[in-house]
């Protein structure tokens, strides 16, 4: 498991049946309850006159493309970034691409909220995400709860593993998705 698919869960609260769950945070990020999901949706198109001629077309393949189905119907591209192998540029080449062809919106880590204005400057809304990762000690399988990348001490105090390589990530709890404000 890792903090992508962590993140999707806590953005989506899918219900049984997969759709959008009430009250998941991808509601307020869109402005709509009505929408439907495709996850690593791969689509491509021609940029522009050029590429068409030379029958080159750009492929994307954005994490989320979410269909408004009601009222203003459109479609919609998020780019969820993790803060495990961050590279600002290769992800603002990739939602580049996006925005030729969707609405496109960024969900970056808040620790890396330096970078927020630089998305903005392109025309992209940008969204910050925090969240308590669980992780579970592979030696006594104690979960223990802690924020950023690494993993913890083991809270147990019989077993106090600090192996980094001894624990596994079991879920985020306490996912908090927030626009980013100009301040």
């Amino acid at each position: 498991m890792t903090i992508d698919d962590e993140l999707i869960l806590a953005l989506l609260k899918p219900e049984k049946d997969g759709k959008v769950g009430k009250g998941a945070p991808i509601i307020d990020i869109i402005g709509a309850a009505d929408i439907d999901y495709k996850l690593a949706q791969i689509d491509s198109f021609y940029p522009d006159h050029d590429a068409v001629i030379k029958k080159e077309k750009t492929q994307i393949c954005p994490d989320i493309t979410l269909s408004v189905r009601t009222g203003n119907k459109r479609t919609i591209a998020i780019e969820l970034e993790n803060d495990l192998k961050w590279d600002f540029m290769e992800s603002i080449e990739q939602v580049k691409k996006y925005k030729n062809k969707f609405e496109t919106k960024v969900i970056i880590p808040e620790d890396y909220m330096r970078f927020a204005p630089l998305y903005k400057n392109e025309g992209f809304r940008v969204y910050l995400w925090k969240a308590q990762r669980i992780w579970q000690c592979l030696k006594c399988k104690t979960e223990t709860a802690k924020e950023g990348r690494f993993a913890p001490k083991c809270s147990n105090s019989k077993c106090n593993n600090a192996n980094q390589d001894a624990f596994v990530l079991v879920r985020v709890e306490d996912a908090k998705f927030e626009e980013f404000k100009e301040y």
